[in-house]
């Protein structure tokens, strides 16, 4: 952060002025009759804002030589990145011309970034862009939507084991590229606010220290859209088999499942609303689901050792049994873990302006002193 300081000037009887610094003024590309918002905050301080300075940026287009990518996926991730970064309009050029496969993973990609659609395409050339302003989209109503989804694919996972049907897990797992996209939006439009003030007031930032916050969230938010997943394909691997679980089992993971899925709630639920107090409730409940967590482990082993000893299904079918319902008490784990992050950040954040729990008194000079 560059520090100057400026005298102020008084012009006529009444007015005082300050002049802007030249570099600034040069790199938002600021000139005379120009519009400037001047924004008071509760510190005191006063934010300087460029009004419009949107329509003069200069558009860049990103030209990409797929001659040189190597490595797979590599141009899914580079797409990916350009979108993420904020740019609108991209190229990928190939001289030797593009091969199917490649064309495929375009496209594919493409399917999955919101806003963007191939607008030109050729043997040598495939042009894409972006069609969707992120501005129109508030951020905390995007962070909802992710937790909406994720919620329901942990809830739909559960009745899928508990029914036996593996259509329902086949639709969790379609579930997750909702929410990547989602994800990749979000991540969007918060480095687009670190860039440009007006966007982030226009997605709902009242704050620079929100953009790592909700960049910590949405992170979190993405990553249990992947535990979840996970967890509906580890359900289809025991529905599959042919050694079939034990009612009490299944009633006791279900009881574990409810417990987290209410911390999820909770502590979503208190991010949302800026609840203190919910938060360190639902960072309480996370230690507690540990110790349950390890109840219900110590259970699933005893009665697979029991099993063992019965005539039954050959010993692999219940091992990889066994593999998957431990697969799903660890992405569990996880995810009560996220909650806890979740409910950390919301106490942060929640510090940052006075309340009745904790005010803020600016201290006297000599009390500094």
């Amino acid at each position: 952060m560059k520090v100057d300081t400026r005298k102020l000037q008084q012009v006529g009887h009444s007015t005082l002025m300050i002049s802007l610094p030249k570099e600034w003024v040069r790199a938002t590309a600021l000139s005379q009759g120009d519009t400037l918002t001047i924004q008071q905050n509760d510190d005191g301080t006063l934010q300087i804002l460029p009004t419009g300075i949107s329509e003069k940026k200069e558009i860049i287009k990103c030209i990409v030589d797929a001659d040189k990518i190597e490595g797979r996926r590599l141009i899914t991730r580079i797409i990916t990145g350009i979108y993420i970064i904020g740019h609108e309009t991209l190229e990928i050029a190939s001289k030797k011309g593009f091969e199917t496969e490649q064309l495929a993973e375009i496209r594919q990609i493409i399917q999955r970034l919101t806003g963007m659609s191939i607008v030109e395409q050729d043997m040598n050339h495939v042009v894409i862009k972006n069609f969707v302003d992120p501005t129109r989209f508030p951020t905390n109503g995007l962070l909802r939507r992710i937790y909406i989804i994720t919620s329901w694919m942990q809830e739909a996972s559960m009745q899928a084991l508990k029914e036996r049907r593996k259509n329902l897990a086949n639709e969790v797992i379609h579930m997750e590229n909702e929410v990547d996209r989602i994800y990749w939006l979000v991540v969007r439009q918060l480095l687009l606010a670190v860039k440009d003030k007006a966007v982030e007031k226009k997605i709902g930032i009242e704050s620079p220290l929100n953009i790592v916050g909700d960049r910590t969230i949405v992170k979190v938010l993405e990553k249990i859209g992947d535990l979840s997943e996970d967890i509906a394909n580890e359900v289809i691997t025991i529905l599959d088999s042919d050694y079939p679980l034990e009612t009490p089992i299944i009633t006791e993971l279900d009881k574990l499942f409810k417990l987290i899925h209410d911390v999820y709630d909770e502590s979503t639920k208190a991010f949302f609303a800026t609840d203190l107090n919910k938060a360190n409730d639902a960072l309480e409940k996370v230690g507690a689901i540990k110790l349950e967590q390890k109840k219900v482990t110590d259970s699933i082993l005893t009665a697979f050792t029991r099993s063992l000893e019965k005539k039954g299904p050959i010993v692999s079918e219940k091992v990889d049994t066994y593999l998957s319902l431990r697969a799903i008490l660890w992405n569990f784990a996880q995810i009560a873990g996220y909650c806890g992050t979740i409910s950390e950040i919301t106490i942060n954040r929640a510090l940052e302006k006075p309340s009745a729990i904790c005010r803020f008194e600016r201290l006297s000079s000599s009390e500094v002193d």
